[in-house]
């Protein structure tokens, strides 16, 4: 028997290829000229090396994505909307007729549709603040424009209601270029209060004739605005009763991406800004008032908050840091790999995306590590258009499309544990479906970008503005909670993912076809193989390398390669020290592997073991033994721990 064994080691190390064996199946093959078909490409090895260092970059991008996050406000943030450029569409004429003096807006001087947006009692008492705050006179009343801000082609979308006052002329609401002259500029909006559970309409006012001083506002992030000290916020109720208000907020939405623990608190205050130091080419109109010379706009004081943020940033690190140490045994062969290919040595490149499906605590923890990726989505909406907003939005997008890709891998191998009544397997493209899936996701959710903004200032309301007919939301929202951005782009997502798992599968199936005249990946030579056999087989479909042409044939036996042992998760250590170009490399003729007994361990022990970190641990939580490969024969061993001795890394051999 040892003679036999001898003889097939000799044939095998004369067939081994001088670079490094592929983990695709159609590298390789176990027909009349082995060592034709077993050498991979100089390119193939490369997009393998780069395309496991894009893999590892994607989990750590998870970890930079937090500390980013952390340092731009993802979960306490307080900011001046502070954006110049106006979008013509979003802020437009309503009504030019009302006149105001010192009691209020004159009798039958304001249109229907005007009086019509507020309850009539709140109209007049709008009327009648506005009045007092203003100045007005019964002998010059002054002239007021209403103007609508707001989405206008979306009935369900968010709007506020502007008033803007002159003293000799009806105001535009978009001049037509350079500075109007004001007397006033108002805005209300909607919101909710304990005092007003059923909502309350509040109006900020500016005032040209009283208001002349600015004062400095530091945002969270540090930077600062100037804004008009001493705005009038008052609050009117449904039945026009007029109130001081002290708290200026008018907007507050929750959002429930995670579930109620981390729920995300969105608020808004209305604040005029004093833009007169801004101004120059690149601002197209502005308000200034004739006495104060200041010229204004009104925006919003937005921020968020997230409950139990500090407990959400160290889960996420915890998962983040660990998903890197279960990847840092196939960032180490990577890297060794690399190193080889650089110094244009025989190496060993497998394709770790392919291997995925056989690393399921990874799955399951780069998953976890990226879910919080759905509660960032949310938040950047509401910052859409800033600078931070964009780069919070596309980090999460990216983070998205991870957490679908490993996500749906782990159910995939939940799947393959299914007994299926054929030894046949569907083939797929693991990196075509990650990466495609990945941009896809990225592009989808980024071209529904503006329209996710709007719906998070379109939430269910109790009170609105009835413009034109149409209630409109503009602050009082309903404190359930709105639509997660998750629950808006749900079929899109699955559509994406399922379109790319398609793909890859109609890529791999016709690939297989043209090129060896079959679609499916049989398994079942794979029960003639002591290793696959002890490994096990999936059910239904893989993207594994699992067909008999990736094996190498010796006579009636088939052999699999140590590429394929990488991407099942395996890797060989020995107990002397090997020669470097044995410990990365495949040797020319093989002696070196053939007469040393390899021990074969777990993917995720390779590097603890590597780096001396077991000899410390009690036998009980060493890792496993798996089996051994001594002359290209698998055994697997019972109960055998890694132990206290020192181990080396080797490439490893063919086993049977």
């Amino acid at each position: 028997m040892s003679k036999t064994l001898s003889h097939f080691s000799k044939k095998l190390s004369s067939v081994l290829p001088e670079w490094g064996p592929s983990t695709d199946p159609h590298s390789s093959s176990g027909r009349s000229n082995p060592r034709k078909h077993d050498v991979p490409s100089v390119l193939g090895s490369f997009v393998r090396i780069a395309s496991n260092l894009v893999a590892a970059g994607l989990v750590l991008l998870s970890l930079i994505t937090v500390l980013v996050l952390v340092n731009t406000g993802m979960f306490h943030r307080r900011v001046l909307i502070n954006d110049l450029s106006y979008d013509p569409t979003y802020f437009y004429a309503y009504g030019q007729s009302c006149r105001l003096d010192d009691q209020g807006f004159i009798a039958n001087t304001c249109a229907a549709v005007e009086t019509h947006t507020m309850t009539q009692a709140a109209w007049t008492a709008a009327g009648v603040t506005l009045a007092r705050q203003w100045l007005a006179n019964a002998s010059s009343p002054m002239f007021v424009t209403t103007c609508i801000e707001g989405p206008p082609d979306d009935e369900s979308a968010w709007a506020a209601l502007v008033f803007v006052a002159g003293y000799d002329a009806f105001p535009e609401c978009q001049p037509p270029g350079g500075a109007q002259e004001i007397a006033g500029l108002a805005m209300s909006e909607t919101t909710i209060r304990d005092d007003y559970p059923t909502g309350a309409y509040v109006l900020t006012v500016y005032a040209d004739k009283t208001m002349h001083d600015s004062i400095e506002h530091v945002n969270s992030d540090g930077t600062t605005d100037v804004v008009i000290a001493y705005t009038n916020h008052s609050l009117i109720s449904v039945d026009g009763i007029v109130t001081l208000d002290l708290i200026g907020i008018n907007t507050v939405e929750h959002s429930l991406p995670l579930g109620r623990r981390y729920m995300v608190t969105a608020f808004a205050y209305e604040t005029v800004m004093d833009i007169t130091s801004r101004l120059d080419a690149s601002v197209p109109w502005w308000n200034v008032g004739r006495e104060s010379k200041k010229a204004i706009s009104i925006s919003w004081d937005t921020g968020h908050d997230v409950a139990h943020s500090s407990e959400l940033v160290a889960i996420q690190v915890a998962l983040s840091v660990g998903a890197l140490l279960l990847l840092s045994s196939d960032i180490y062969l990577t890297i060794q790999g690399l190193r080889g290919y650089l110094l244009h040595k025989p190496v060993m490149t497998y394709d770790l995306l392919a291997g995925l499906e056989r690393r399921k605590v990874l799955l399951l923890v780069v998953g976890l590590g990226a879910l919080p990726s759905l509660l960032y989505a949310d938040v950047a909406r509401i910052y859409y258009s800033t600078a931070s907003g964009n780069l919070i939005w596309y980090l999460s997008t990216i983070l998205v499309g991870i957490f679908v890709v490993f996500s749906s891998l782990f159910g995939l191998t939940l799947l393959q544990l299914v007994p299926a009544p054929t030894t046949k397997l569907i083939p797929f493209s693991p990196a075509l479906y990650a990466y495609g899936t990945i941009t896809a996701i990225v592009v989808v959710w980024d071209s529904q970008y503006a329209d996710l903004a709007n719906a998070f200032n379109s939430a269910p309301f109790t009170l609105a503005f009835n413009v034109s007919g149409v209630f409109r939301p503009s602050g009082a929202y309903a404190t359930a909670g709105i639509p997660t951005v998750l629950d808006l782009m749900a079929w899109q997502t699955v559509a994406s993912m399922g379109i790319c798992l398609a793909v890859s599968i109609a890529y791999e199936g016709l690939w297989r076809r043209l090129t060896y005249g079959h679609v499916f990946t049989d398994v079942g030579w794979t029960q003639s193989n002591a290793f696959l056999k002890y490994c096990g087989m999936p059910h239904w479909i893989s993207g594994l390398p699992l067909d008999q042409l990736s094996a190498i044939k010796i006579g009636h036996k088939l052999f699999c390669k140590p590429s394929t042992q990488a991407v099942l998760g395996y890797a060989s250590l020995v107990t002397e020290r090997p020669t470097p170009a044995a410990a990365m490399a495949v040797t020319q003729r093989g002696d070196d592997a053939k007469d040393q007994r390899m021990h074969l361990v777990g993917i995720y022990a390779l590097a603890p073991v590597l780096g001396h970190l077991c000899r410390c641990l009690p036998r009980w939580l060493q890792p496993w033994v798996h089996g051994t490969v001594e002359k290209n024969a698998f055994t697997h061993t019972k109960d055998e721990r890694i132990g206290h001795q020192a181990y080396y890394h080797h490439r490893g051999t063919c086993a049977n």
